[in-house]
């Protein structure tokens, strides 16, 4: 359950950096593309080394919560576009 919950944790440096991209992208729709870009690849970049650094002991969980962290930044990017 801790390795669970230690994977979730990626939420944290992940809604600030997004929420950013996503008010760049508001604020010029002609880039929007090319900030979808940059945010794909900077959420990839932040989960891989939080995931290489920590090395959990039981990386099924690990991995579980990782998955979960990117399904609540992704739920939450949509609802953001929404509005």
């Amino acid at each position: 359950m801790i390795e669970f919950l230690t994977g979730l944790l990626v939420v944290i440096p992940l809604i600030p950096v997004n929420d950013v991209l996503i008010l760049w992208a508001k604020k010029d729709p002609n880039k929007s593309l090319s900030i979808l870009s940059i945010m794909f690849g900077i959420n990839i970049m932040v989960i891989l080394t939080y995931g290489f650094l920590l090395k959990p002991d039981e990386p099924t969980n690990f991995t579980l919560g990782l998955l979960g962290a990117i399904l609540i930044t992704m739920i939450r990017k949509i609802k953001k576009l929404m509005k």
